[in-house]
């Protein structure tokens, strides 16, 4: 944790969410350079909702996310910036490839409705313009697609970056592995069937 928020820190300002962590991790996160907060939710979504949510009340005009597990290389923040500074409005990381059968059906979902390579990467890099329209569809994350997609069914502009790190390394039991892909694919159809679009997007 301390490594990912130093070399995250070298582009951006570093806020950290802790969902809950039973460890060391807060700690370590503040002892490096982060802001921390604690989830207003429990969850992936939560956390991330809670990052989003304060980045943009606090007027940051960008906003990359990332796990903070080591998946996803800082080192790609700088070229998430460099992009999002030129005026792009959204930046999708696509990894490597996908690690369940789930991702692989939303993956091509997502090519095939909204020209998308990796819906489910959690790496992106999102504008004012991107934030503000999810949050005023009151649609949930969903995994953190939900704002790719209401900004792609509106038409609007976006960059893909190929994202490297440390790939995941659990397995789950059978039974776990069934319930995380019910999830995603119940994630992509209620991002898909809510994030519809209210205005018009802007383009870059």
């Amino acid at each position: 944790m301390g490594d990912l928020v130093r070399a995250a820190a070298v582009d951006a300002d570093v806020l950290v969410v802790d969902d809950r962590s039973t460890d060391s991790s807060r700690e370590i996160a503040a002892a490096n350079g982060a802001r921390v907060l604690q989830a207003a939710c429990p969850g992936y979504d939560g956390a991330l909702d809670t990052g989003l949510r304060k980045a943009f009340a606090d007027g940051y005009v960008w906003v990359v996310t990332m796990d903070g597990d080591g998946e996803h290389d800082p080192a790609l923040v700088a070229r998430f910036r460099e992009i999002l500074q030129q005026g792009s409005p959204l930046v999708c990381g696509v990894r490597r490839r996908p690690q369940r059968v789930a991702e692989y059906i939303v993956a091509a979902l997502g090519r095939m409705l909204f020209g998308t390579k990796d819906l489910l990467c959690g790496m992106k890099g999102y504008s004012r313009p991107v934030l503000e329209r999810h949050f005023d569809s009151g649609a949930a994350l969903a995994i953190n697609m939900a704002p790719v997609i209401g900004w792609r069914r509106a038409g609007g502009a976006f960059v893909e970056v190929a994202v490297t790190g440390t790939p995941r390394k659990d397995r789950p039991r059978f039974a776990r592995a069934l319930d995380a892909n019910r999830t995603i694919l119940m994630a992509f159809c209620r991002a898909t069937v809510q994030a519809r679009p209210r205005r018009k997007a802007v383009g870059r």
